[in-house]
């Protein structure tokens, strides 16, 4: 392909460039937003009005420009869509190649013509997002888009039968045979000579003279060694050819792997103690090789045949003490988040297999790591590891790094339970907001009470955002103490300067966690103010929710009794409530 091909979205491409740019730039366009709307359907639910209105853009869209140009036709290779010779979306990862899931399931050219329905372009996006998900189907793209009977829709494929099987009628015929029986010809048969023949002697005893020598007959195999050097001449090109495959396939096996190989060869042959004490001096110098290449599945059976041997020249600990090394770590870190699914996996096995010293390890590379999907799968494997104990996690929450301590009290919310309640109150005064916003959404996996300390005391000149979570997770449970004491933030003086963001979620806790005990102190907030102030109506008519949402025989009896009352806004306030109380039933 030729890297030189302008796109349709650079700002110097223009009409006079490229003939026909308008059709370009609209095929372009069109191909960018399908681009978009498969990324919104990965991101959210079908049902999301985010995915329903990409996808009816894209059906407007693309009819549109179809009743106008009449058809448009896309060119896939493994990195690239072609509109002609225009590339219009080359591939700038290996997460963001569009033309892979085409090119890989044999579609070469796919055309979209006039008329075509919105049904057809949904089934489209459907068929592609089914062959590129998390769990893609059996089915390749050509078949999903067959079974789909898109009319306004055409495709040029590769059949998997030609990938796989070849021309019959060439292999019927014998040729592009990769390797055809040898067969003698009649001209070959006519001039070889016998031996007999070859040593058959002339009458007569000058002429057995002249055929003889001390040691042998002359001449006698001659023609036998001339034929054979002959065969051997002509089929010196395809075994010299057939030797220098098989020599690049040997040295292409990575040298661990080979190494691991005889190791095993090695110990299965028999290995008395003293053979399987020297191969365990030999093979703490594979594991290293293995983790310095990011061959983590040879790292993972070295240490399995470490362990097999027994070395007491070589211990885990000390191993992870290497592994530990900030050079080691830039190292690993690197590899960690280059590597696809398959081989993170198994660092993650290897990791594990190395037990609790690894913890560590993993909070290092952890710590250091810039892919996000890469800190996901350790913090979840670290949390995995330490569930059982996570006071082992204890160490890095006094790192000085906040967001290192921000990811263990993450880990620390994913393992949930009272034993984490200890670990989290070093983190409940961290000086950066992120950690304490962290630490709140971790006190939601852990009992109510044990946890209730902790939200109330960070309450203490915290934030809007974190007032909310703390007041959000107050709510889990009815609890008259914690009632009380938003009731008195309520009723504090300066509850007027709050947020209003704050003051709702003051309403909402107290609704959540109260009874009766503090029906008493709503109901006087309810008939607090003047007469003839108005300013006070909201603030009135909310407390008599409150009441309302509460639910007890008290509460609708103090809004019944408010709702006789003389004064106007009092009583509608009440009326209001008992509306909803009513409703509820």
């Amino acid at each position: 392909m030729d890297t030189s091909a302008r796109t349709a979205e650079d700002p110097a491409f223009s009409d006079a460039q490229v003939e026909g740019g308008a059709t370009v730039k609209a095929a372009g366009a069109l191909l960018n937003q399908f681009a978009r709307t498969l990324k919104t359907c990965r991101l959210y639910d079908g049902a999301n009005p985010t995915v329903v209105k990409f996808r009816e853009d894209l059906t407007i869209s693309a009819r549109g420009l179809l009743n106008k140009y009449g058809e448009i036709a896309y060119t896939f290779h493994s990195d690239d869509v072609l509109f002609g010779e225009t590339s219009l979306y080359p591939a700038r990862s290996r997460d963001d190649n569009l033309a892979l899931a085409f090119y890989r399931d044999g579609v070469r050219t796919l055309t979209l013509h006039r008329g075509i329905e919105p049904r057809e372009i949904e089934a489209l996006i459907d068929s592609v997002l089914q062959v590129t998900g998390q769990n893609p189907s059996d089915d390749d793209l050509v078949t999903l888009l067959w079974e789909a009977h898109l009319d306004h829709v055409s495709i040029d494929y590769v059949p998997g039968e030609s990938e796989a099987g070849g021309n019959s009628t060439a292999a019927d015929s014998g040729e592009g045979a990769i390797m055809p029986w040898p067969t003698s010809s009649a001209e070959d048969g006519a001039d070889s000579t016998t031996p007999e023949a070859a040593v058959e002697p002339e009458s007569g005893s000058s002429a057995e003279r002249a055929s003889r020598s001390d040691d042998w007959t002359t001449a006698e195999l001659t023609d036998e060694l001339e034929a054979g050097f002959e065969e051997l001449d002509a089929l010196s090109s395809s075994e010299i050819a057939r030797f220098m495959r098989e020599y690049q396939a040997e040295h292409q096996v990575p040298i661990v792997t080979s190494m691991l190989a005889v190791a095993h060869a090695y110990l299965d042959s028999g290995a008395n103690p003293d053979d399987r004490a020297e191969i365990g001096r030999f093979l703490p110098r594979v594991l290293r090789l293995s983790v310095s290449l990011g061959a983590w599945l040879e790292a993972r059976e070295a240490l399995s045949l470490l362990r097999e041997c027994s070395s007491p020249e070589w211990s885990v600990e000390t191993f992870t003490q290497e592994l530990m090394q900030p050079i080691t770590i830039a190292s690993t870190v690197e590899r960690v988040d280059a590597a696809d699914g398959a081989n993170a996996a198994d660092f993650i096995q290897f990791a594990r297999g190395l037990g609790d010293p690894s913890i560590d390890w993993l909070n290092l590379v952890l710590a250091e790591s810039q892919s996000r999907r890469g800190r996901r799968a350790l913090a979840e494997a670290i949390a995995d590891m330490c569930r059982s104990h996570p006071e082992r996690l204890a160490p890095w929450l006094s790192d000085p790094r906040w967001f290192v301590v921000r990811n263990v009290v993450h880990i620390l919310g994913w393992i949930g339970g009272n034993g984490i309640v200890g670990l989290l109150q070093s983190a409940v005064r961290h000086p950066d907001a992120r950690v304490r916003l962290e630490v709140v959404s971790a006190l939601g996996h852990v009992d109510a009470k044990l946890a209730r300390p902790l939200l109330t005391r960070m309450l203490e000149g915290a934030d809007t955002r974190m007032f909310c979570s703390i007041t959000h997770q107050l709510s889990s449970t009815r609890d008259p103490h914690t009632a009380r004491m938003i009731m008195g933030l309520m009723m504090d003086p300066a509850f007027d300067q709050r947020p209003a963001e704050e003051k709702r979620a003051i309403y909402s806790t107290i609704s959540a966690v109260g009874g009766d005990e503090i029906v008493p102190e709503l109901e006087a907030e309810m008939h607090r103010g003047n007469w003839f102030s108005r300013s006070q109506d909201a603030h009135r008519a909310t407390v008599a929710r409150c009441l309302a949402r509460l639910g007890t025989p008290l509460s609708r009896m103090v809004l019944e009794r408010g709702a006789l009352s003389k004064r106007g806004p009092l009583r509608k306030a009440c009326e209001d409530a008992l509306m909803g109380f009513n409703d509820r039933e």
